[in-house]
C-alpha cells in the first residue's frame, strides 16, 4: 500500500468517527444547543464541553431510549456550575437506569419495539435511582398478577417509584412491596400510588419510631379507604378530631321569633276646639 493511500485510509476512518459523534451531539436542537452553551461559557467554559455531553443523550436516542431527562440534567448541572466531568458521570449512570428499564419492560411483554413509552421507562429509570432492583420489580409483578389479571405498565411503574420512596425511608422492603401490591390491585392510579409513596417518606420518622405502620397502612387500604383518606388522621399538625357516631341527632332548641318592639304612644295634637285647664 502506498503512503497516499494510507493516509487516506487514516483520513477516512478519522472522518468516520467523528460524524456519528457530531451527529450525536445534534440530538437536541441547534436553539437548545445554544442555551446550553451560553450557560457554560459563561461560568468560563468552553462548547465543546457541552458538546461532550450532549453526545451521551444522542447515544440514549440511538439506542430509541428518552433522551430528554439527559438532557434536562445537562442543563440543570451547567445552570448550578456543576463541572462537566461531574455532569458526565450523573448522565452516563442515568442513561445506565434507563436502558435497564426498557430491557426489563421488554422482557416481561410489558412493552412492544419502537418509543411510545418513554414516560414508563423514565419513571422505572427514576425507581431503579432510587435504588429498587429489576428482582424486587419482578416480586412486585408477581404479587400483583397472583390475584388479577396483572398491572398495567403504568400501574407497575407507579408501584415500583412508590416502593423506592419507602426505601429511601430506609423501611423493610417486603412492607412496603406489600402496601404497593394492595394500592395496585386496589386500582389506585399511578399518581395515587405515587403519593402515598411520598407521603411515608415524608411520615418517615413516624414509621421508624413505630407511631405508624406498614402493616397497618396496608390493611386499610385492603379494606377499600381511599388514597385521599389514608394519612387524614396521622398528620402531626392536624388537631385531633372526635368522629360523629352514626345515629346521632342534636336536638337544637328552634329559635324563638323575635318579639315586636314596643308601641310608642300616640302623641297627637289636642282637639282645637278644647283647651288645656
Amino acid at each position: 500500500m502506498t503512503r497516499r493511500r494510507l493516509t487516506a485510509l487514516v483520513v477516512t476512518v478519522a472522518l468516520g468517527a467523528l460524524v456519528p459523534e457530531a451527529a450525536l451531539a445534534q440530538s437536541v436542537s441547534a436553539a437548545d444547543r445554544d442555551s446550553l452553551v451560553r450557560l457554560r461559557v459563561s461560568r468560563g467554559g468552553q462548547a465543546e464541553e457541552v458538546d461532550a455531553l450532549l453526545v451521551q443523550a444522542g447515544e440514549a436516542r440511538a439506542k430509541g431510549l428518552p433522551d430528554e431527562p439527559l438532557t434536562s440534567k445537562i442543563r440543570e448541572g451547567l445552570a448550578k456550575g456543576i463541572a462537566p466531568a461531574r455532569i458526565e458521570q450523573v448522565i452516563r449512570q442515568m442513561a445506565g437506569h434507563l436502558e435497564s428499564a426498557d430491557q426489563l419492560l421488554r422482557e416481561m411483554g410489558m412493552v412492544s419495539a419502537g418509543r411510545g413509552h418513554d414516560a414508563s421507562t423514565i419513571l422505572l429509570a427514576e425507581a431503579f435511582g432510587g435504588g429498587v432492583t429489576p428482582g424486587e420489580v419482578r416480586e412486585l409483578r408477581r404479587q400483583v398478577q397472583s390475584a388479577a389479571a396483572g398491572p398495567t405498565v403504568e400501574g407497575l411503574t407507579g408501584a415500583a417509584k412508590g416502593l423506592s420512596f419507602i426505601k429511601e425511608a430506609g423501611l423493610p422492603v417486603a412492607e412496603g412491596t406489600a402496601v404497593m401490591v394492595e394500592a395496585t390491585r386496589r386500582g389506585f392510579r399511578q399518581h395515587e400510588v405515587l403519593d402515598v409513596g411520598r407521603e411515608i417518606k415524608r411520615r418517615e420518622s413516624d414509621y421508624q419510631s413505630g407511631r405508624a405502620s406498614l402493616r397497618a397502612l396496608r390493611d386499610a387500604i385492603a379494606r377499600g379507604e381511599r388514597p385521599e383518606l389514608l394519612f387524614r388522621d396521622s398528620r402531626p399538625d392536624a388537631r385531633a378530631v372526635a368522629p360523629e357516631r352514626p345515629g346521632t341527632v342534636i336536638d337544637r332548641p328552634a329559635p324563638s321569633d323575635r318579639p315586636e318592639a314596643p308601641r310608642r304612644p300616640d302623641r297627637r295634637e289636642p282637639d282645637a276646639g278644647v283647651r288645656p285647664r
